[in-house]
């Protein structure tokens, strides 16, 4: 269904991000061949990444470093359970490219500086995030694959009626 790729595969988007996988798959929407076929894409694409930080430990190193004090940031100011739940509300988002980077970011054993990418190839940064108790404003900034300049959306996040947060309004700037 997705063939065999001997790169990265950029942008994320034909495949969906694991959580959706999951989704589709105990629904009975997708078979298990075309789910081990997608979750392969995902795998090839950790390692050849996992391959890239190898080859060149002291480029890895400065962007976890980078990454980390993004993150610490990020909860300093906000807390981990609202950047948390941000990023989970933002892996559910349709055409969203760096949903397969945020896709288990529920899962509080995974540091919040993993979901990050400040300088390193596909980016996904936080340049702006203001919350109070029912809404969430966040602005993003990303780029994947062949794309020459990062994509920057805001996002308006609000809690519903029964405090699950959902996605009011989304808008591209630049």
């Amino acid at each position: 269904m997705y063939g065999i790729l001997k790169v990265m595969v950029y942008p994320r988007q034909p495949v969906f991000p694991p959580n959706r996988l999951f989704r589709e798959l105990e629904s009975g929407r997708m078979s298990r061949k075309d789910f081990q076929s997608a979750m392969a894409v995902h795998a090839r694409e950790l390692s050849c990444e996992m391959e890239e930080q190898r080859r060149n430990p002291i480029a890895a190193f400065s962007e976890f470093i980078r990454n980390r004090r993004s993150a610490r940031k990020l909860v300093r100011h906000h807390g981990e359970a609202v950047v948390r739940e941000a990023f989970v509300t933002l892996a559910d988002v349709e055409d969203f490219a760096p949903a397969s980077l945020l896709w288990n970011a529920g899962h509080s054993h995974v540091p919040l500086y993993c979901f990050l990418r400040v300088r390193h190839q596909p980016l996904f940064r936080v340049i702006t995030m203001e919350s109070s108790p029912t809404r969430v404003n966040i602005v993003v900034e990303y780029q994947f694959g062949t794309a020459r300049h990062p994509v920057c959306e805001i996002f308006k996040l609000c809690r519903d009626g029964v405090g699950i947060m959902r996605v009011e309004s989304r808008r591209i700037l630049r």
